[in-house]
């Protein structure tokens, strides 16, 4: 067989082109943006079945204090309305008045047991 002079650089390229079939691959690990990743997801959440409907916050304003033969009575409004309340009394139905000081005073919260401190309203 005899190869002509011409296609002998032919013969070569496939031979090479055929080779590479036969070499073996690598694996390149794909990279993640983890950032762009996390701004194409959606965050849908649905609401638990148990979840109690959110209360509206109320608005609780220390006004200030006297004195008396009784003790020391505080002026406080919630939701507007005005009270004048002792320690240990009940504002609202729903704040128990923990201390009353000069400058603040301490409500707890009777429903979910926390404490509240209201400072005097400026002004």
């Amino acid at each position: 067989m005899r190869v002509r002079i011409w296609a002998l650089p032919l013969l070569l390229m496939f031979v090479v082109l055929r080779t590479d079939y036969l070499k073996p691959k690598k694996y390149h690990k794909p990279v993640r943006n983890l950032f762009y990743m996390a701004s194409q997801l959606v965050v849908r959440s649905a609401p638990s079945p148990v979840q109690a409907p959110a209360e509206p916050s109320d608005t609780i304003e220390y006004y200030g204090n006297t004195k008396g033969a009784q003790g020391t009575v505080a002026v406080l409004s919630l939701n507007g309305e005005v009270y004048t309340v002792r320690e240990g009394e009940v504002l609202g139905k729903k704040y128990r008045v923990v201390k009353i000081y000069s400058d603040r005073v301490i409500l707890l919260n009777e429903k979910s047991n926390k404490k509240i401190t209201v400072r005097i309203k400026e002004g």
